[in-house]
């Protein structure tokens, strides 16, 4: 009997938990996006940049994202601004110029999801040294 009552109790905490489960893309949660994906590649003097965001069921547009790349100390590479998507889904990929072996670049993004009346902002980032 205890241990019956001890796994229901398990049942209900786990329950509990998925019904206010949110996002989680490198450990930042997001309400209004289930996934995010952002990669960056190099190849001879440029940068490869992509973003993916999935925003989560009854999105209707994502938009004022903005994808820079900077140096490690700064400088911004390139920036791209006013990306958007209407639906659930914003996908983007461009490519940057003048990158250097043996220097570290990262990659973020900063975008608006509306969803269901509401906004929520999100980011993420990406560091990577390019070899």
């Amino acid at each position: 009997m205890k241990r019956l009552l001890k796994l229901l109790v398990l049942g209900i905490s786990i329950m509990c938990f998925s019904i206010g489960a949110t996002a989680a893309t490198d450990g930042i949660y997001f309400a209004d996006v289930n996934n995010y994906a952002i990669t960056l590649s190099f190849s001879g003097s440029t940068a490869n940049c992509g973003l993916t965001i999935d925003g989560a069921n009854g999105t209707t547009k994502i938009d004022n994202c903005t994808v820079t790349l900077k140096e490690s100390n700064g400088s911004v590479v390139k920036q791209w601004t006013e990306q958007s998507a209407t639906g659930t889904r914003l996908t983007f990929s461009k490519t940057a110029s003048t990158v250097s072996s043996g220097k570290t670049y990262t990659l973020s993004f900063s975008a608006t999801v509306h969803r269901n009346g509401n906004t929520e902002t999100v980011s993420g980032s990406t560091t990577k040294t390019y070899n």
